[in-house]
């Protein structure tokens, strides 16, 4: 028996009673359908587990219609998890549960006030973690988590962002290499030594994707992708995310991947 292998989890949150009230769009809010997310995020679990992650799922909390988008409140980095501190002060609370949750597995360490800091604004790449700055994530959440990485092999970049709500909603890294591109909303200089994809025009709006060990989950509205990240090499799982994208949410939103 090998003795060395790492376990792999992936931490969730089930979709709360709430979910509907979750923070959205400015423009064109839509309704959601609270049973059709949970049927969604259930498949979305189920991907995970069938690609081999211990499942940790933590119940919903109807204090936090949010709290199913676990990525936003830690960072999990080699053998630290990095409590986050939500630039949106009615998510704060979310984070309590999810540092328990990781407590027994790593490290803990938090960004502390002033500081904000949100997950889906973290994007490893490499040797490199860049970080978003936006209206979740402060330039002193940046600082701290430039201050908590050092003495690792890891360099923070830090990309000033225009509209987007985070780093990851206009781009996300593919793995080899690759960095897929939605929209340039920040310098395009910043990631000269990848290779940019672009990605079809007319599935920007509804692309979002999570690369696993040689395999993209990714949506099922997104055929073009699906054909191009195949095409590349990578296994493809197409899931429904109508509900979770209504809440400007996508596929790397719902759970916190780490190994032990």
């Amino acid at each position: 028996m090998n003795t060395n292998k790492h376990r792999r989890f992936a931490l969730v949150r089930e979709i709360p009673e709430t979910f509907n009230q979750c923070i959205k769009p400015l423009e064109n809010p839509q309704a959601i359908d609270v049973e059709l997310a949970r049927t969604q995020h259930r498949r979305y679990c189920e991907a995970l587990s069938q690609l081999g992650f211990e499942l940790i799922v933590l119940p919903a909390d109807d204090r936090y219609p949010d709290c199913a988008f676990v990525e936003d409140t830690a960072v999990v980095i080699e053998d630290r998890a990095i409590i986050t501190r939500p630039g949106v002060e009615s998510r704060r609370g979310e984070v309590d549960a999810v540092c328990e949750a990781l407590s027994p597995y790593k490290r803990i360490d938090r960004i502390l006030p002033p500081g904000s800091l949100e997950g889906g604004d973290v994007l490893p790449a490499e040797d490199l973690v860049f970080v978003g700055l936006t209206e979740r994530t402060n330039q002193e959440g940046i600082h701290q988590l430039e201050r908590l990485l050092r003495g690792s092999q890891l360099r923070v970049v830090s990309v000033p962002i225009g509209r987007s709500l985070h780093l990851k909603t206009a781009c996300n890294y593919l793995g080899k290499g690759l960095m897929v591109v939605k929209f340039f909303d920040f310098d395009p200089e910043v990631f000269t030594d990848f290779e940019i994809v672009r990605p079809d025009p007319s599935e920007v709006s509804r692309l979002s994707f999570l690369p696993v060990n040689g395999s993209v989950l990714l949506p099922d509205d997104c055929p073009k992708a699906r054909e191009e990240f195949a095409n590349s090499g990578w296994k493809t799982i197409p899931l429904g995310l109508s509900e979770i994208r209504k809440a400007q949410a996508g596929l790397t939103c719902m759970s916190i991947l780490f190994q032990v």
